[in-house]
């Protein structure tokens, strides 16, 4: 059927960041057709949003891994920074609005970065202490006392 240990960090950043792009080219024809509000900040919303499913989505995959932690998490940073400078320039593309000095979407971008290096520090740390428990040798857990 659908095995998720196979869904590497690349395939999540390809249909993460596509899906990304096609509701954010939606979004933005949608505003050219007159039937939003033609507010171009919302396109950055939308990129920002798809970053932060990303960070969630990859934390979540990565408890059921087979790979071994580090080339995992390796995968992620590079597939997660991947994705957020595409995100980003397409956001840029599509509203015409910058990273500028006073934008607050740059601020709302190091908050993702800063998220999805906790998140997955969380579930990295997680991990390595369940398999530190599962390889563990319990010497006597249920000794029987003797009268």
């Amino acid at each position: 059927m659908f095995d998720l240990t196979t869904f590497t960090p690349y395939k999540q950043g390809i249909y993460i960041t596509g899906f990304g792009l096609l509701v954010m080219a939606g979004g933005k024809m949608l505003q050219i057709l007159n039937v939003t509000a033609t507010n171009p900040e919302k396109i950055w919303i939308l990129a920002i949003t798809f970053g932060l499913f990303f960070s969630v989505a990859n934390c979540v995959f990565s408890l059921n891994t087979k790979d071994s932690s580090d080339k995992y998490w390796g995968q992620s940073m590079l597939v997660f920074v991947i994705t957020m400078i595409l995100l980003s320039g397409a956001a840029y593309l599509l509203s015409g609005i910058g990273l500028g000095a006073d934008s607050a979407f740059r601020w709302l971008l190091i908050v993702v970065v800063i998220s999805h290096l906790v998140f997955s520090s969380i579930v990295r740390l997680m991990r390595s202490i369940v398999d530190f428990a599962q390889k563990e040798e319990w010497n006597a857990p249920n000794k029987k006392r003797r009268k």
